[in-house]
């Protein structure tokens, strides 16, 4: 495993993880720091890999860790300077996909605490966003109707946007609203149906954690879960099935684990031939995908901007069934709020279609209320996925954090029916979302017991210590005292999560 598992180690994808400093650096005498003045040279200049990745690089491969502002200052010592470039004239030339790309792939790279689901965590990890324009977005949207002439060595590739597209439209025209994914998962939280897509998804993102934190032989375990569990995950014909799988690839490619890429990528397609008809459009999907050349840094960069060209073409259609459809179907898309923020689907503009958005969740809440039998799963969900559709997309704080309180009323133990597990989940999820809002005032006190608590109920919901879920909220909670300034308990708090993932993964599936 420690022969194989360095080529996973953060790679040029186009968009580096950002370097944790507090968590690493330290001092470096001035030997130590001419010992990796070449490597730093040959990284930063001769390779023109960016800052962060450059000290990415240095801390996985080397063990060398500083923070930005040492690597500053020692390359202005070291008069070690880019080159600068003239832009070209505007229509001079033509462009290439990578320059096409770039912006989005850098659009991609969300912070970890810009979105906290019910089931998102934060990571140190994650760097800040470059936000695109609302203009930036329409012409995005608008280049979805387009037909290419790509006639290169990517249009193939491009053949991606088509099969998504056939994929949900397909689903959003037949699919019954009856059999509903995450409904089976609330039912039983402390035993997820291993056929659920969004939990391999999570699994993947423990895999570039595990790593993150050096524990390279957990995130092979980690990997060999996700592998597993894959076969089962292809056997769920569910329109959150192809997302779930093309925000696993683009994290990869992203984050640079191009050989965990490949191996996924094989292991997919083979399963897919194995279990899906020949035309269905995810094994042609994946076809596509493993032909494109993403060791290289153009192929990377088109097939971060392809994606993310599918997801916006996806967001669109979506937003047309909101207000076309009945509004209960909004079960076959909620992952639209939920996932919104992935890495992927980072600056989808969703609250651009607030008023179809709301108007669909109060109806369900309406039809929820006056039905032969009260779901008390369902309406807990309808009030969550508003509670997260006004703070993350819409970003009104205010109503979020009654919005918040109301769920917390609705889900304490001597309101919620029969403290069920169900409740306790979105219990949890709602004294996150509060906890948010605290952070934004500086109110560390009362944003740490709500997470706290928050991880009380999620063991609570899952029935155990040390399940993905909980380790994922205590992620959350190490990020929290490292905002706070309170490095020591953040160690504490990672080395417990990590001390848990291993349990997770010894314990095996279920």
């Amino acid at each position: 495993m420690s022969t194989t598992l360095p080529v996973l180690a953060p790679r040029l994808p186009g968009c580096p993880p950002a370097v944790d400093d507090r968590t690493y650096t330290k001092e470096h005498t001035e030997e130590e720091w001419e010992a990796m003045r070449e490597v730093i040279k040959r990284l930063y200049i001769r390779d023109n890999r960016k800052l962060n990745e450059t000290m990415a690089i240095l801390q996985a491969r080397h063990g060398f860790a500083a923070t930005e502002q040492m690597f500053k200052k020692r390359l202005k010592k070291w008069n070690l300077r880019k080159r600068t470039y003239r832009k070209s004239p505007s229509g001079s030339t033509a462009s290439t996909p990578a320059q096409i790309a770039e912006a989005h792939c850098q659009s991609a790279v969300t912070s970890a605490g810009d979105t906290e689901t019910v089931d998102d965590h934060t990571t140190a990890s994650s760097s800040s966003p470059e936000e695109q324009s609302p203009e930036e977005v329409s012409d995005t949207s608008v280049a979805l109707i387009r037909p290419s002439n790509n006639v290169g060595p990517y249009a193939n590739l491009e053949q991606v946007l088509g099969n998504v597209f056939s994929w949900s439209q397909s689903k959003l025209d037949a699919y019954p609203v009856a059999s509903d994914p995450m409904s089976r998962y609330l039912a039983n939280p402390n035993h997820p149906p291993i056929q659920d897509s969004r939990t391999m998804y999570r699994t993947f993102e423990l895999v570039f954690d595990l790593w993150y934190h050096g524990k390279g032989n957990l995130a092979g375990l980690a990997a060999r879960r996700g592998f597993y569990v894959l076969e089962f995950v292809l056997s769920e014909d569910h329109p959150d099935l192809v997302w779930h799988v093309l925000d696993t690839i683009f994290d990869m490619v992203d984050r640079g684990h191009l050989q965990l890429l490949g191996l996924f990528l094989d292991h997919a397609t083979i399963l897919a031939q194995r279990q899906l008809p020949a035309q269905h459009p995810l094994l042609r999907i994946l076809q596509q995908l493993r032909a494109c050349d993403y060791h290289s840094d153009q192929g990377r960069s088109y097939l971060c901007h392809i994606l993310r060209q599918a997801w916006m073409r996806n967001v669109d259609m979506l937003a047309e069934h909101i207000e076309s459809s009945d509004p209960q179907r909004l079960w076959l898309y909620e992952q639209l709020i939920w996932d919104g923020r992935t890495r992927l689907r980072k600056g989808s503009e969703l609250a651009k279609r607030q008023d179809a958005m709301y108007h669909a969740l109060e109806t369900m809440a309406e039809a929820q209320d006056h039905g032969p039998t009260v779901d008390d799963s369902d309406r807990l969900r309808i009030e969550a996925l508003r509670l997260e559709f006004t703070q993350m997309d819409v970003g009104d704080k205010k109503k979020a954090e009654e919005l918040a309180l109301g769920l917390l009323n609705h889900t304490s133990s001597d309101t919620a029916t029969g403290g069920s597990r169900s409740s306790d989940r979105f219990h949890a999820y709602a004294r996150k979302m509060l906890a948010r809002v605290q952070q934004d005032r500086q109110e560390w006190d009362t944003a740490e017991q709500n997470l706290q608590y928050a991880i009380y109920k999620r063991e609570a919901a899952h029935g155990t210590l040390n399940n993905l879920r909980v380790i994922r909220d205590m992620w959350v909670l190490a990020a929290h005292y490292q905002k706070a300034g309170r490095q020591g308990d953040a160690d504490a708090i990672t080395a417990d999560a990590l001390s848990r993932a291993q349990l997770y993964l010894e314990q095996g599936p279920d």
